[in-house]
C-alpha cells in the first residue's frame, strides 16, 4: 500500500479510537442512567433556566471528536460483534479471533488485516473502560459498607425499656 494511503488510514483509525474511547465514557452507567443522559438532561434544566455559563460547560463535557465516516462498517462490525460476546463472572470478555473470522465468513465483510486490528483495539479500549467502571463501582460498594461499619447499635442511645 503507498505510504500516503497508509497514514491516511491511520489518521482515520486514531480518529475512530478518540471518538470511541469518549463514547465509552459517556456512555458508562452511573446508577441506572448513563452519562451521556444525565449530562444532557442537566444541559437541557440550565437551558430552561437561562443558564448559559452552566450550558457552556456541558455541552463542552458532552462534546465528542468527530466520528470518521469512511470508517463506519469497521464500528458497524465491531458493535454486532461485541453485542454477541458474552460476558463472564468477571464482567466483558474479549471478542476472539474466531469471532471474528467466523463473523467474516458468515457476513461476507471484506476486513484486511489493519481493519482487524483496529476492531481488536477498538475492544481493547472497551474492555479497559469496563474494568473501569467495574472498579469505580467495587470503590462505591467499599465506601458504602464502611460508612455502613462506623454505625453499630452500641453507638446509639436507645432507650431502655424501664424509661
Amino acid at each position: 500500500m503507498p505510504r500516503r494511503r497508509a497514514q491516511f488510514y491511520a489518521a482515520l483509525g486514531e480518529q475512530l479510537i478518540c471518538f470511541a474511547e469518549r463514547s465509552f465514557t459517556l456512555d458508562r452507567d452511573e446508577e441506572g442512567r448513563t452519562r451521556r443522559d444525565r449530562l444532557e438532561s442537566r444541559l437541557d434544566r440550565a437551558i430552561r433556566k437561562n443558564r448559559l455559563d452552566v450550558a457552556a460547560q456541558l455541552e463542552a463535557e458532552l462534546e465528542c471528536p468527530p466520528f470518521p465516516p469512511a470508517l463506519a462498517y469497521i464500528w458497524g462490525a465491531w458493535k454486532r460483534l461485541r453485542r454477541r460476546t458474552p460476558s463472564g463472572m468477571n464482567g466483558p470478555n474479549p471478542i476472539t479471533i474466531e469471532a471474528m473470522d467466523a463473523f467474516i465468513r458468515r457476513t461476507g465483510l471484506r476486513l484486511d488485516p489493519r481493519d482487524i486490528e483496529l476492531i481488536e483495539t477498538l475492544d481493547d479500549l472497551y474492555l479497559e473502560k469496563a474494568a473501569e467502571e467495574a472498579a469505580g463501582e467495587a470503590e462505591h460498594q467499599q465506601v458504602i459498607k464502611d460508612g455502613l461499619k462506623g454505625v453499630s447499635r452500641e453507638k446509639c442511645d436507645y432507650p431502655s425499656n424501664g424509661s
